[in-house]
Parts: structure tokens; C-alpha cells; sequence
């Protein structure tokens, strides 16, 4: 009962975030730093399930602008998807992050079982999921999120050789990280 209750407020939490999402500042984001915390963050989904996971990031990558957070939201959700996906069988996680012009480019891949074609035109709309304990709204969301950072997310999936989900974000320009701090989202 405790835990169907702390499922149920968590997609209430979801539900509001979705009908009525609160504004956040946006400011320099080092991806590297917050794809670092987001994995430590899922640390134990990601031991847990038997993922191995491959992590390349630039080391002179400059910052996105954007709220740290709410990219963390979308990481996190991204990697403990690909973690569920794999489940007990594991599998290899890999998060690359590469400058492709002014963009950096993010994409998470798994080795999981990949996503049938007739679902995979319908995992951002809300309320679909593949999952038979999922809302359906997290990967809403994370679309959500990245367009209101002025980027886009896109999946890409084989059924039986896994899935890559591509997050391109707007790399902040050298006179432009001051003026982030101060900014607000569009």
C-alpha cells in the first residue's frame, strides 16, 4: 500500500509538472559535470541491472545554456530507462557528447531490446508506454524540456539490437556564458 501510494503521488507530481511546468532559471551548463552526477545518481539501477557503461565527453566541450536540473530530469530518465530495458540480462550503456557545430550532440545507447517500429513513433506522446508499470510520461517530458532549451531528442531503435536517443542542445557562445547566468527560459 505505501509504495502503490508513493507511485500514485509521483504521478500526480508528473501530471502537474506536465499540465503546468514552473519556470526555471537558465543558466551555463557543463554537460560533463551533470552527465557525471546523473550517473552517480543512478548508480545503484545501473549496478543493479548489470549495465556496463561508457561515458565520452570532450574535455574542452563548452557549456549549454540551460537549467541543470531539468537536463539532469531528462538524463536520469534516459539512463534508467536503457537500465530497465536491459533489465537482468545487462548490457552496455554508452553516453557520448561530441561539438557538432554549434551544438552539442548527446546520445545514450543501449544493447537492450530495442523499441518495435509501430511503438517507436509513439514513445513521446504522453501517456504511451511500454512498460507495465510506467506512466508514460517521462519521455513527454523530457521532450518538453529539451525544446524549451532550444534543442530536439529523437530516438532511433532496431527491435533486438537497442535503442540510441540523440539530444542536440545549443552550445553557449564564449561572450555569452555571463549573460546565461542571468538569463530566464523563453
Amino acid at each position: 500500500i505505501i509504495e502503490e501510494c508513493k507511485r500514485a503521488a509521483d504521478i500526480t507530481r508528473r501530471i502537474l509538472r506536465f499540465a503546468k511546468p514552473s519556470p526555471q532559471e537558465f543558466g551555463s551548463v557543463d554537460l560533463g559535470i551533470t552527465l557525471q552526477e546523473t550517473l552517480t545518481l543512478a548508480g545503484y539501477q545501473v549496478h543493479l541491472e548489470k549495465v556496463t557503461r561508457r561515458v565520452e565527453v570532450p574535455p574542452d566541450l563548452p557549456p549549454v545554456r540551460g537549467n541543470q536540473n531539468q537536463l539532469q530530469e531528462v538524463f536520469l530518465n534516459l539512463v534508467l530507462n536503457a537500465c530497465q530495458a536491459m533489465g537482468a540480462v545487462g548490457g552496455t550503456l554508452e553516453l557520448v557528447v561530441k561539438r557538432v557545430d554549434h551544438q552539442a550532440e548527446l546520445t545514450f545507447t543501449d544493447t537492450g531490446p530495442g523499441i518495435p517500429a509501430a511503438k517507436l513513433s509513439k514513445i513521446f506522446d504522453p501517456f504511451f508506454t511500454t512498460k507495465s508499470a510506467g506512466t508514460g510520461l517521462g519521455l513527454f517530458v523530457s521532450q518538453r524540456i529539451i525544446r524549451a532549451h532550444g534543442g530536439t531528442i529523437e530516438a532511433r531503435s532496431v527491435e533486438g539490437q537497442g535503442t540510441t536517443f540523440i539530444i542536440r542542445l545549443p552550445l553557449l557562445q564564449a561572450g555569452a556564458v555571463a549573460e546565461a547566468t542571468l538569463a530566464k527560459p523563453r
